[in-house]
């Protein structure tokens, strides 16, 4: 599929995984090393085609395309897109989606819903978007920062989304507890000094950090998506 006509870049909040790909290296190892995240989404997703919002370099997205069901790979940052990997990419944001209404039976998005907790974080937008584009039933998942682990506690400011926000729109708040995992202690300290500091890195004394994911689940045609 080709690049959309209209200009985007003013939704795209820029990540490090583009220009840093040792350190997102190191990220992607660690974060949720046993799978929790993809296994939940494996179990909620149908074997169907979907789109993951968000995709990044299309980690999870390859993960979950399996037992008949196909990802389509959506990614804002033309640096994170991985052609490497066996998935059909689309550059396109949440706030905007190039595809046509009910074009997947189902959509999620990994941490592209950051900011939910920051009161002026437009997530709204986004969530009509994915609804128009899944047909009326199917799933709509956003994986996001829970708080109340290790890892939120170690930042000076909130990272946590907003549980309540998300059920306002409709959606079912699940628990998934994980953790960050690295191969040594060294690693560890290196990510967190680049999420939070030097004098926060210098106190780990652990290769693991617990870290509590919320999956916020709804289904599109909902009410809470209208308007």
């Amino acid at each position: 599929m080709g690049e959309p006509e209209h200009d985007f870049s003013d939704h795209v909040i820029p990540f490090y995984g583009g220009v840093d790909r040792r350190m997102f290296a190191i990220e992607r190892r660690a974060m949720d090393r046993d799978g929790r995240v993809v296994e939940f989404l494996d179990g909620a997703l149908p074997r169907a085609r979907v789109l993951d919002v968000g995709a990044g370099d299309g980690h999870t997205a390859e993960l979950l395309s399996r037992g008949g069901r196909t990802v389509v790979a959506m990614e804002p940052d033309g640096r994170m897109i991985d052609r490497s990997k066996d998935l059909t990419w689309v550059r396109g944001v949440a706030q905007d989606i190039p595809f046509r209404d009910d074009a997947f039976a189902g959509a999620y998005a990994t941490w592209a819903f950051f900011l939910s907790g920051t009161p002026d974080a437009d997530i709204e937008v986004g969530v009509r978007e994915m609804d128009r584009v899944v047909v009326s039933g199917g799933p709509l998942i956003i994986i996001d920062n829970a708080g109340g682990d290790e890892f939120t506690a170690l930042a000076d400011h909130p990272i946590a989304g907003d549980g309540a926000r998300w059920e306002r729109l409709g959606f079912e708040s699940h628990i998934i507890d994980t953790s960050f995992r690295f191969d040594t202690l060294e690693e560890a300290r290196e990510l967190i000094a680049f999420y939070f500091g030097e004098a926060t890195a210098a106190g780990l004394d652990s290769r693991e950090i617990g870290f509590r994911v919320f999956a916020h689940v709804g289904r599109s045609g909902r009410p809470g998506t209208e308007g």
